[in-house]
């Protein structure tokens, strides 16, 4: 009986060279967020949005750090990890896209109202 959960992939230098590349950049935007993050965090309110941030950081990181091994190691499981934290880091990502959204629009509506009430668009 054929196993249909396994892919197989043909590594040959340019891949290796390409994942580890992969791996390095994912590892240096991963530390640029979670300084980001950290920076976010300094404000009560903006620390709503620093927290994911940072944890996106650290997903992003990890993904990273697993693809450089799986570059270099050939084992599957590296390549494994760093698909799911990648997964997990899009995903978290996404939520924080959707946050920054909503506070914008809930920015904008509190300084439409304020800027009504101050002077005088709405009478």
């Amino acid at each position: 009986m054929e196993n249909n959960n396994i892919i197989q992939v043909e590594v040959d230098s340019f891949l290796i060279k390409k994942m580890s590349f992969i791996g390095t950049m994912q590892k240096i935007f991963g530390v640029l967020a979670i300084i980001a993050g950290a920076i976010s965090c300094i404000g009560i309110v903006t620390a709503i949005l620093g927290i994911p941030y940072i944890i996106a950081g650290v997903k992003l990181f990890k993904s990273g750090s697993a693809f450089t091994y799986a570059a270099y190691s050939n084992d599957g499981k590296f390549l494994r990890e760093a698909i799911i934290n990648l997964a997990s880091y899009w995903f978290t990502t996404l939520i924080l896209i959707l946050a920054c959204i909503v506070f914008y629009v809930i920015f904008l509506i509190f300084i439409f109202i304020f800027a009504s009430q101050n002077y005088g668009y709405l009478r």
